[in-house]
């Protein structure tokens, strides 16, 4: 078995690496300190290196990449900015929603301003009262004399919200028999009725987070993605890719934490000798390399069952997401404590890659919700039925 990458995604890896070091990672500090929204410009150029639409196939405007080589790409974002990642992660979903449900009309009219970098994307499923209950939404749309789509409804968390141009949103329907389903829109943020309520938040700054708010929304018709009552199947397809990339998230930001205790156990110097050199510090740096280690191993794994479209994909998925969000945790905690007081300062990285792997334990399903579906597929018991 070669757990190696092979040439082409070493080239694409080192390639984009150089662009983020020289080009990206000096906006990092000044941005996620003034709180300010990732620019632009900075997310388009993501286009040229397969992070907009790299799953997707080429016929539709996307690049094809395996799961393996997009996941390593994220990683490398993650390792220099997680706010970027984090705006990326969420304009592919959307795109991959559209692609995968849109109809052919609706593809050709979003997808290019998407994959162009024209468009930031918002993927609306969390409500006040909703979270890990996500097939139970409660925004609700009725259809309008002329054939179209009224939403009314409240979103929490939405990455992206007070900066998207689109968005997918999951609201509550009832068929012209009366069965209540789940139904996926598509909406733009300049519709009338559509407004968002910025929140603030402990990390990734520059990754934009808020409650959205539909009043009287009106979409086309054709803005229904997919058959109306069958949303809920299409969240959960894209479910597991999106913690796979979570994993490949949590790799980067524990790779760059790693890599700065690293560099500080090297050069403090307390009783006339680098601090590396005591054992304490020496264990703590091998138990850091150790956990990004077993994620990379996971998230690879989780990767290659996704390309080979493997019967366990779901539940590799589930643990690579659970296993490296909680190592990205622990791996910048420890790197903190190497730093001392130093790390509880803003002086060095160490407190944001802190801050920003927090969610990630979070998002995609909490990891004590990712822990019960991993032990149901052994089982065949569900905790929650």
């Amino acid at each position: 078995m070669d757990f190696a990458l092979d040439p082409t995604q070493t080239a694409l890896q080192d390639s984009l690496r150089r662009y983020l070091e020289s080009e990206v990672a000096p906006l990092v500090d000044e941005y996620e300190a003034a709180k300010t929204p990732v620019p632009r410009a900075v997310v388009a150029a993501m286009r040229d290196y397969g992070l907009i639409g790299g799953l997707l196939p080429e016929e539709e405007g996307g690049f094809g990449l395996s799961m393996l080589t997009y996941g390593t790409l994220v990683a490398e974002v993650a390792r220099v900015w997680p706010s970027l990642r984090g705006m990326l992660s969420v304009s592919n979903l959307a795109a991959s929603v559209l692609a995968g449900a849109g109809s052919p009309a609706l593809r050709a009219k979003y997808l290019p301003r998407i994959l162009e970098g024209q468009a930031i994307c918002c993927f609306a499923l969390s409500e006040p009262g909703i979270g890990s209950d996500a097939a139970n939404v409660q925004t609700r749309a009725e259809r309008t004399a002329s054939g179209g789509w009224r939403i009314n409804g409240r979103k929490i968390y939405i990455t992206n919200g007070p900066i998207c141009d689109l968005g997918i949103v999951f609201v509550r329907t009832v068929s012209d028999d009366g069965v209540a389903g789940v139904s996926c829109l598509a909406f733009e943020s300049a519709m009338p009725g559509f407004s968002c309520t910025p929140l603030g938040k402990m990390g990734m700054h520059c990754c934009p987070l808020g409650e959205l708010l539909f009043e009287d929304v009106e979409v086309p018709a054709e803005n229904l993605i997919g058959e109306p009552g069958q949303a809920f199947s299409i969240a959960k397809k894209y479910l597991n890719i999106g913690r796979s990339v979570v994993a490949f998230s949590a790799l980067g930001i524990a790779e760059s934490s790693l890599e700065a205790a690293v560099r500080f156990a090297r050069d403090r110097v307390q009783f006339g000798r680098p601090i590396g050199s005591f054992q304490l510090v020496q264990q703590m740096v091998a138990d850091m390399m150790t956990m990004v280690e077993t994620s990379r191993l996971l998230a690879h794994r989780s990767a290659d069952a996704l390309d080979r479209n493997a019967p366990d994909n779901t539940t590799l998925c589930a643990m690579a997401k659970r296993h490296a969000s909680d190592a990205a945790l622990r791996v910048a905690e420890t790197a903190l404590q190497v730093h001392g007081g130093a790390g509880y300062t803003s002086l060095f990285p160490v407190e944001r890659h802190y801050r920003d792997a927090r969610h990630l334990s979070i998002g995609e399903g909490t990891n004590q919700i990712i822990g019960m579906l991993i032990a149901q597929s052994a089982l065949g018991l569900s905790a929650l039925r």
